[in-house]
């Protein structure tokens, strides 16, 4: 939104807001607690008609500071509703087609990326002594402490004019409280001396390297990532080739180095101690190349077992190695050897502890590494294939599968489609939110969001689609929600029956829109888990709107899950049928009658 200010307007203004800067008054309690109203100094009884003039006249392109609003104070990640209002004082009219803009003081803004300008409309001008009131959205950026936002007119190929319009605002970004206590199994669910709950994980694969050579990179990330809610960051112990060139160059964590062990103890401490975030130290990636001997790699898991004594609460899990079968466990002699170090590992510590992602995605894949209790938890990488006939959300799915392999433990979703993935990439937050709820309602406790920024670190986490959009389900999401009783909606047993609509207007019952060749609605899946009366249903690829009919007496909350909004709260009787849209993927909460 955006208006053109006529002068007997711009006199008001300049009157309603001499004198802003003082506590006795004014604007500043006229307008929200962390957003402040600036004037540029202008007398209430100023002539708007009779601007003050250079001693040549008036500039080609000049412009004063009405008013603004901008905040004071601001949460990381929440947004603030701006403006700038400026009277043009020169003698060229501002028109779009002219290059006449809002711009960010040196092209850069820390409270807005959508572009380095604020753009007059088509067909908008802006006369001499007339006004014009630009509105903008900021956004609170990922790092707490003082920023500057900062705004000026600019005409493109000519040059910045006119007054300022600035603020320093203060970000605060208030992570959840601290989770104390080793993380134990609890049925399928993790349990600490917090309670239960649904750990969020992101890759930071280079955050050891960031804590030797660059604190300042890896402290704004970490920073980022507990006010983002998320509970614990993925870290390699060992990865690059040390003499040869290759992707990790630059990058490269050595076990050689002289304070290798105060680097991991460093980094476990700093995460927790400062940050509230637990690691997932993941010990080995391109052991091929940095330790292929098997005599180094238990005495690096010894190294980790030493560093992790009093360190209890502050490690997640461990996971062996990355992708063995491609970093250097390969064949049927590392798989041994890999299956061996994890049972040594889970042998001498409390911590959970996994073996590695299997190479293939069946059921035989998974039990060939986790088979015969080798581990607590299984780390699962699922397939990304997104060019069935769901599309994107078929990666989204993928983790409700795992629960009919019989002999491999509890699961984590340990890098999923993300933003910048490799093989394929996902950057539609509704989905990354989706595919991590999904991954709780499939009985897995734990979701890593996973991004090439998390790998190698060349550009901030914080600044990958999606980063701050899982705030909200530690509060949509049971804490225990992975040990509840999975349905899938074409069960007879399942909260809904669930339907498709075809292009001919039939609906067809216990049918996702995939099955059929012209859909016109429903979804690709509505998984659901039930405990006694509760129930959670989150249906997912919604195309338009979907139809349910509750199985039995219900009342419910229907909830958006990127902000949490609730939509609706509806009591329905059994086979009272019903439409729900508004979004491409819901959450369902409810309780039988």
């Amino acid at each position: 939104m955006r208006g053109n200010v006529p002068s007997w307007m711009l006199l008001a203004l300049l009157a309603a807001t001499a004198g802003c800067g003082d506590d006795s008054g004014g604007p500043d309690d006229a307008v929200a607690e962390d957003a402040v109203a600036e004037d540029a100094g202008a007398d209430a009884d100023a002539d708007l008609d009779s601007p003050d003039l250079a001693p040549d006249g008036p500039a080609e392109d000049d412009a004063q500071l009405v008013t603004s609003v901008l905040p004071r104070g601001l949460e990381c990640g929440a947004t603030f509703a701006a403006s700038v209002t400026l009277r043009n004082t020169g003698t060229t009219t501002w028109t779009r087609a002219d290059g006449y803009k809002l711009g960010m003081v040196d092209d850069s803004d820390p409270f807005y990326a959508a572009d380095t300008r604020i753009w007059l409309p088509e067909g908008e001008a802006v006369a001499p002594g007339a006004g014009w009131t630009f509105e903008f959205t900021l956004n609170g950026p990922r790092t707490a402490g003082s920023h500057v936002t900062d705004w000026q007119m600019v005409r493109e190929g000519v040059g910045w004019f006119g007054d300022v319009a600035s603020a320093t605002v203060e970000v605060t970004c208030d992570a959840p409280p601290r989770r104390t206590g080793r993380v134990r199994l609890a049925g399928n669910s993790l349990q600490d001396d917090t309670g239960t709950f649904n750990a969020l994980g992101t890759t930071m694969m280079w955050a050891a390297w960031a804590y030797k050579f660059d604190r300042d990179k890896l402290a704004r990330n970490l920073e980022a990532v507990a006010g983002a809610g998320f509970h614990y960051v993925r870290a390699l112990g060992v990865v690059g080739d040390y003499d040869e060139a290759d992707y990790w160059d630059g990058r490269e964590i050595d076990w050689h180095w002289p304070d290798y062990d105060a680097v991991i103890a460093g980094l476990t401490d700093l995460a927790y101690d400062t940050y509230g975030l637990r690691l997932e130290w993941t010990l080995i990636g391109d052991g091929q190349l940095n330790i292929p001997d098997e005599a180094d790699r238990y005495a690096l898991v010894d190294r980790f077992l030493a560093m992790s004594v009093g360190r209890e609460q502050k490690i997640i899990h461990f996971e062996l190695a990355n992708e063995a079968w491609q970093n250097g466990f390969e064949g049927d002699a590392g798989i041994a050897q890999l299956r061996a170090l994890t049972r040594y590992l889970r042998e001498r510590t409390e911590i959970l502890v996994a073996a590695s992602a299997p190479a293939g995605v069946t059921c035989e894949d998974y039990e060939l590494v986790y088979g015969g209790d080798v581990a607590d938890i299984a780390t699962i990488h699922f397939d990304r294939n997104s060019s069935l006939a769901d599309g994107p959300w078929r990666p989204v799915r993928q983790p409700w599968e795992l629960e009919y392999c019989t002999d491999v433990p509890v699961g984590s979703n340990n890098e999923p489609i993300g933003p910048g993935a490799s093989v394929a990439s996902e950057n539609e937050p509704i989905r990354l939110v989706a595919a991590a709820i999904t991954t709780y309602v499939s009985n897995l406790p734990f979701y890593v969001y996973h991004t090439n920024a998390g790998v190698r670190g060349d550009t901030e986490l914080y600044e990958m689609a999606g980063f701050d959009a899982f705030r909200q389900l530690h509060e949509l999401v049971p804490g225990d929600l992975a040990s509840w009783t999975r349905k899938n909606a074409h069960w007879a047993d399942a909260p809904f029956v669930v339907f498709a609509g075809d292009a001919g207007g039939s609906l067809h019952p216990d049918t996702m829109w995939p099955d059929l060749s012209d859909p016109t609605s429903g979804c690709v899946r509505a998984y659901a888990d039930v405990n006694g009366d509760e129930f959670l249903v989150h249906p997912i690829g919604i195309l338009g709107s979907v139809t349910l009919e509750p199985r039995r007496a219900m009342r419910f909350e229907v909830l958006e899950p990127l902000g949490g909004t609730r939509l609706s709260e509806q009591t329905r009787a059994a086979g009272e049928r019903f439409e729900l849209s508004g979004a491409e993927a819901l959450v369902i909460r409810g309780t039988y009658l």
